[in-house]
């Protein structure tokens, strides 16, 4: 029987989740019409702004004051101003420009993907004909042009816990499977000069990879392997292979033999680092909502993925043959690293 004392499910709270599209719709406009840059500098009025913007004046009023509604900007008289912390998360020019999680977490895609929840939840995972998995799909060059920064210190956290291992190797030899755009690989090459890095992703993902090695300085270090993670050959072996934010997306069984093939490339004694979006065993969807809201997603885009718990990776490293199996968090990293050794 639930306590008297737990929370009440009401009607306005039910409106705001039934509409909660038109606050995601709000963000999504103001973010491509650039408006918060435009009130970066100076607060404006509605017919103003819209003259800059080239919109319609009584729209942009009406865009305005939802703005102000869902809290993004504060209304003093005629003129909007922008709130504290939006010249560093809502401003174009930012490092910390939150526009490019947007333009993913709330891409045409993922919208469709959602609108066939009720299938996939009938179904037990994605109906789409275009998935997460899908060869080459084209949402992961978006990925990797626009998600380097959302690391969170995770990269940052990564390679301070390898760097002063790697610094006691012969050589540094890295496989960064699913790479993306090389955070993770890259940025312990640049802690660690002698680091190589081989990155494996699709090959129009690996476009991207390659730009950013050149812009970091790595070109001479970075060397490439395209194709599937499960099928083409790693070469190696290497003294560390890592793995981010990708065993998600397959179900536990599925991720630990992805594990096991990548083990065979790690040396004797070398070590994989993973990347994940985890949850605690304690955790509830009540105490830690993210991780399983987190799971809606993979379940719209994934044929089995969803999140895992630390326990979880821990099983799964064991069964794919590491040992000693460390946890680490950091501050600035949302995502938990686990770092284990091959006997």
């Amino acid at each position: 029987m639930i306590e008297s004392d737990s929370p009440t499910i009401t009607t306005p709270q039910l409106h705001d989740i039934a509409r909660g599209y038109v606050k995601t719709a709000l963000l999504r406009t103001a973010l491509e019409l650039r408006l918060f840059d435009e009130l970066a500098s100076a607060p404006s009025d509605a017919g103003a702004l819209a003259r800059v913007l080239k919109t319609d004046a009584r729209a942009t009023r009406i865009l305005l004051d939802a703005l102000t509604a869902i809290g993004l900007l504060r209304r003093e008289g005629d003129d909007y101003h922008l709130l504290p912390g939006g010249e560093t998360l809502l401003v174009s020019t930012s490092p910390q420009f939150f526009g490019h999680a947007v333009r993913l977490g709330a891409s045409d895609w993922e919208w469709d993907a959602q609108k066939r929840l009720v299938d996939a939840v009938r179904h037990g995972g994605t109906v789409t004909d275009t998935h997460a998995l899908t060869p080459e799909f084209d949402y992961w060059e978006d990925f990797a042009n626009h998600t380097s920064w959302f690391n969170n210190g995770a990269a940052e956290l990564m390679a301070d816990r390898l760097a002063p291992w790697a610094a006691t190797r012969e050589s540094v030899k890295v496989l960064d499977v699913a790479s993306s755009h090389g955070a993770y690989g890259f940025t312990l090459a640049r802690r660690e000069p002698r680091a190589h890095v081989w990155c494996l992703d699709w090959p129009n993902v690996l476009e991207i990879t390659r730009r950013n090695a050149e812009r970091q300085g790595l070109a001479d270090r970075a060397h490439y392997i395209a194709g599937d993670m499960f099928e083409v050959p790693l070469g190696g072996p290497y003294d560390i292979v890592m793995i981010t934010n990708v065993l998600h997306h397959f179900s536990e069984d599925t991720a630990t033999a992805l594990l096991r093939r990548v083990g065979t490339a790690v040396k004797p004694g070398g070590l994989i680092a993973v990347v994940g979006h985890t949850y605690d065993e304690g955790d509830t969807p009540e105490t830690n909502p993210l991780p399983f809201m987190f799971s809606v997603i993979m379940l719209v885009q994934t044929h089995d993925g969803e999140t895992h718990s630390v326990a979880t990776y821990r099983r799964m490293l064991t069964a794919a043959g590491f040992k000693e199996t460390r946890t680490y968090t950091g501050e600035k990293a949302m995502h938990r690293l686990f770092v284990a050794e091959r006997p």
